[in-house]
């Protein structure tokens, strides 16, 4: 890999993140970002958005601040994009190209000039991104919510690398990126000049970053070497830490012993010597002396034994410091099983809209279990949209006579001013309130989490709430549509849901470029676009 010779391009001083309420997110972080590449790592929740936005200077820290030298560009995980964004608005050059229409037309304002110098050649410099990024000619009216969201995350990170900046902050860019965008964008990455810091769960991306960044609650540690060596040193801290923290449990103990027999042996000498100085043949006020030091002498063994054990007490709350609470993550997946050869799915003839592509008939029966795959923007989402009966086909006919849930990869369905639990309670839930709150508790949504609007939770939690609400409804499922499942999960949440869809007894269909994830699900069939035909079956 090529790299600049590393310099600082970010200083955090004291930097802490706290929500609205007043609790803290992380911090206080003191530290130093080099102009290198770098992962960012930790569990759904733990901040990583937040800090990209702070490092970005989007957001204000609670306490602390940031020193940063040279430019940056950031690149969010989430855009909005409504029905009338254009794909110059989608990049931020909607004013650049609105003042050179106003130029070409001869009608142009008196700043528009200015403002057009160093990007007279913006169309040309976009269009040959574009081209390397596989991606139609740059056209600035296009409608961005035409193109998929791999299509779309493929146009911004060509915008953030024209810019040439000396720091990228990237957050989760291969969420939606199909096998020929990771791979454009992996190649990017590796040979690029400057700094940049990825958030990201890409256990392949993460194969390729020579260093990654964990955040967790306790603050933000660094590891040289890629995920494997991340993993390989983190394991080895945590057998570390879990030992030395065994060891103080232990010295407390025994210390705990020790102090109990001497606290007995010297209750025992004051006793004996109160009963036995009125024999002594003593003045008397020797004897006020012994017996005002026998009565002293416990005392001041209590106040000895309080700071030992103060100490043993402070030991082992260090050590349990360093040892991650590693809670798994679990997931309860209800549904109904299918019969063998009991119809699931029937499509005849079916021509769907945006998809230039031949008629379509296939159909699933008994309790299939499908991989759709394909390239960004070739109609996996829509042909789900048109299985749900969300968007109409042009023609042709779709039959789903099973009960049907489906997660849609941008979560359209939710109400993000609505709670997890307002939400589940919309669906009319079975589950009592104390089930749900156990099983979100498993998903690590906690007890403070699950009564806040969806809005104020990351793009994980927000991920696990959906999946909670197209699962956890009166109506059992017993076909399941799943638009990357995956997308914003952290790696103990994926394998946890892997899991649960793995035992999953009624029928399947997902879409996902993540193999890896894939692979755990116990396929059956895997369905790929294909240059000759919509899509061509082949069995697992």
């Amino acid at each position: 890999m090529a790299h600049c010779a590393q310099s600082p391009s970010f200083i955090l001083h004291q930097l802490t993140c706290q929500f609205a309420t007043g609790d803290t997110l992380f911090g206080p972080l003191t530290l130093t970002l080099e102009t290198e590449l770098c992962g960012l790592v930790g569990r759904n929740g733990s901040g990583k958005t937040c800090l990209l936005r702070l490092l970005a200077g989007l957001d204000a820290p609670a306490h602390g601040h940031i020193e940063r030298f040279g430019s940056l560009v950031y690149v969010a995980q989430q855009q909005t994009v409504t029905p009338e964004t254009t794909m110059a608005e989608l990049l931020g050059y909607d004013a650049l190209f609105a003042a050179r229409k106003r130029i070409e037309q001869g009608d142009y304002q008196a700043d528009d000039i200015e403002r057009m110098d160093g990007f007279w050649d913006l169309q040309e410099r976009l269009d040959a991104a574009f081209a390397d990024a596989s991606l139609p000619p740059f056209a600035a009216e296009h409608l961005a919510a035409q193109l998929s969201g791999g299509e779309r995350m493929r146009a911004l990170l060509c915008a953030a690398l024209m810019h040439e900046p000396d720091y990228l902050l990237l957050d989760e860019p291969t969420n939606h990126l199909d096998r020929q965008g990771r791979e454009w964008f992996y190649a990017i990455l590796t040979r690029r000049r400057g700094g940049t810091l990825v958030a990201t769960h890409d256990r392949e991306l993460l194969a390729l970053l020579p260093r990654i960044l964990e955040l967790t609650p306790s603050g933000l540690r660094s590891y040289g070497g890629n995920y494997a060596d991340y993993l390989r040193l983190r394991d080895a801290e945590q057998q570390a830490a879990q030992a030395a923290l065994d060891h103080a449990t232990t010295e407390r103990r025994r210390t705990r012993l020790r102090l109990q027999k001497e606290h007995d042996a010297s209750q025992r000498r004051s006793a004996q010597t109160l009963r036995t100085v009125d024999t002594l043949n003593i003045a008397s006020f020797e004897r006020v002396k012994y017996k005002g030091a026998a009565k002293e002498r416990p005392g001041a063994f209590r106040h000895q034994h309080r700071e030992q054990n103060e100490a043993l007490n402070t030991a082992i709350n260090e050590a349990r410091e360093r040892v991650e609470a590693a809670a798994p993550v679990l997931f309860t997946l209800p549904g109904s099983r299918i019969a063998e050869g009991k119809q699931v799915l029937v499509m005849e003839d079916l021509v769907l809209p945006h998809v230039p592509r031949a008629p379509l008939s296939w159909r699933m029966d008994g309790p299939m279990r499908v991989a759709l795959r394909g390239p960004n923007g070739c109609g996996k989402s829509t042909l789900l949209k048109v299985i749900m009966g969300e968007m109409a086909p042009l023609a042709g006919h779709c039959h789903v006579p099973v009960t049907t849930a489906y997660l849609d990869q941008h979560l359209s369905h939710l109400d993000l001013s609505l709670s997890v639990l307002a939400h589940l309670r919309l669906e009319d839930t079975p589950l009592e309130e104390g089930t749900l709150r156990t099983r979100l508790a498993q998903l690590q949504l906690s007890a403070d989490k699950v009564t806040l609007p969806l809005s104020a939770l990351s793009g994980g939690e927000r991920l696990k709430a959906a999946l909670a609400c197209v699962l956890w409804r009166r109506e059992a499922t017993q076909l399941l549509l799943l638009d990357e499942p995956t997308n914003h999960l952290d790696l103990a949440s994926t394998s946890a849901i892997e899991t649960a869809l793995a035992t999953f007894p009624g029928a399947l269909l997902v879409v996902s470029h993540d193999e890896a994830f894939l692979r755990g699900l116990k396929l059956t069939h895997s369905l790929e676009w294909r240059e000759s035909e919509i899509i061509g079956e082949a069995r697992v």
